[in-house]
């Protein structure tokens, strides 16, 4: 119980986060990257998630909806038709390992 209530606070107080493009001055607010990959992929990351990814400072993730289509993009890999895995690695975005929950409508 503590450990859900420590991971609800650090989610609300990252919730709030946000920074700053640095080639357009835009504001990127994690619940808009949030938002964006739920609309696009029906996939709701975690805010520590995309904060993570926002941390590796990848250019071509420079505003929310970059960052939400790559989240998208990383959790629908192509696979060659034929070829089943049994296990499957984690999705990845830069390094960061994609957290969350895929909701419906």
């Amino acid at each position: 119980m503590i450990r859900f209530a420590f991971a609800m606070a650090a989610a609300l107080v990252l919730s709030a986060c946000t920074t700053t493009d640095p080639a357009t001055g835009e504001t990127i607010v994690i619940t808009d990257v949030q938002s964006g990959a739920k609309a696009a992929c029906r996939f709701l990351p975690t805010a520590e998630t995309v904060a993570d990814i926002i941390a590796t400072d990848d250019p071509r993730l420079a505003t929310a909806s970059a960052i939400a289509r790559a989240i998208c993009a990383a959790l629908n890999p192509q696979t060659p038709a034929g070829i089943m895995t049994l296990y499957k690695a984690a999705p990845t975005l830069n390094g960061v390992v994609l957290r969350g929950e895929f909701v419906s409508g």
